[in-house]
């Protein structure tokens, strides 16, 4: 308890004192059958200030002191034996109290927990089952005769299978620390695989894929990266303009080093990029043309948080989208275990 909620919470008592010293002293000033010279009213009215300092210092320790004990009880409330540790009184009613409260809710959370969790069980096994129709259909999407057909079918199929690998990581990213496992990451290979595996992307937007090397490696997750690589990769192939070009480069800062993803299509509006990163904030060309979640950049940038590193987004809209992935160095990732 501070001073100045003692003072807040008394207020009223304190007001009704100064105005009963106030009544006092204009009493004493038009009664004439009291005489009292000047001197003695302000040395009475000094007693009376005095009194009330002295009342309120001792009242503020003693009410300070049951503050911190009910206080401090109530952060071991799980352990504390009421009838033991109380008496009768105000004090034991309240932690009572509080202890009801705070049983009937742990047990709410409790439930609550069990019914997340079983519904994340739920969700995970059915998404691996899920996977298993989307391979047998883009095996038999490849036998259709006609070319054209089987490649706009195969494309839809990679596009469920990636929105059901993106609500995977969705259902993961909620207990990350525990999905983490470190280890040193070539990027080039990351980049490499991810490019292979969303190779249908690119050969049906007819986009020109512009890979400069990187030549590093890094600490972090490298399921989590690679998903993240995939996101970003997914989010220019979607954006660019038909026959365009994307181009992925590395830069080299003082304390960092950045991976750039760079798309030249539709880019993102100014009054929108202060957003991208909010959950479920889809943007004009998000609701306009594809009905985007708004999930992707707003995982990955808890994720990268997680892992002690950044996003960033520069964009022109009509011109171009530069997203960067920022791996700081020496980042203590003892601490992202945690």
């Amino acid at each position: 308890m501070k001073i100045i909620d003692y003072l807040k919470s008394n207020k009223v008592y304190i007001l009704l004192y100064i105005l009963f010293i106030l009544l006092f002293n204009i009493n004493v000033y038009i009664d004439p059958g009291i005489d009292m010279g000047k001197d003695s009213l302000i040395y009475l009215n000094l007693i009376f200030a005095l009194a009330l300092v002295l009342f309120m210092i001792y009242d503020f320790f003693k009410k300070k002191k049951e503050f911190d004990t009910i206080l401090d009880t109530v952060k071991v409330i799980d352990s504390v034996d009421i009838d033991e540790e109380f008496k009768d009184g105000i004090e034991k009613e309240l932690i009572r109290q509080i202890k009801e409260e705070h049983i009937y809710w742990m047990n709410k959370m409790e439930k609550i927990e069990d019914e997340l969790k079983d519904a994340n069980d739920y969700m995970t096994d059915w998404i691996h089952q899920v996977k298993i129709p989307i391979s047998i259909l883009e095996i038999m999407s490849k036998r259709v005769d006609d070319t054209e057909i089987s490649k706009n079918i195969n494309r839809e199929i990679k596009r469920i299978d990636s929105l059901v690998e993106q609500a995977l990581y969705i259902i993961r990213s909620g207990e990350y620390s525990s999905d983490f496992s470190i280890e040193e990451v070539e990027i080039d290979k990351v980049i490499r695989s991810v490019i292979k595996k969303n190779r249908y992307l690119f050969i049906y937007n007819k986009l020109e894929i512009d890979i400069k090397e990187t030549g590093f490696s890094v600490y972090t997750d490298r399921k989590w990266i690679s998903h993240i690589i995939e996101l970003i990769i997914d989010n220019a192939c979607k954006y660019s303009h038909k026959g365009g070009k994307i181009e992925i480069y590395q830069e080299q800062r003082e304390k960092s080093r950045v991976i750039h993803i760079k798309d030249y299509g539709e880019g993102i509006d100014k009054v929108d990029l202060d957003r991208i990163f909010e959950k479920g904030f889809t943007g004009k060309n998000g609701r306009n043309r594809f009905k985007s979640t708004g999930m992707g950049l707003y995982i990955s940038k808890k994720i990268l948080t997680a892992l002690g590193d950044d996003i960033e987004v520069n964009s022109v809209e009509g011109e171009f989208c530069d997203v960067s992935i920022i791996f700081n160095k020496g980042h203590d990732f003892f601490k992202v275990m945690q």
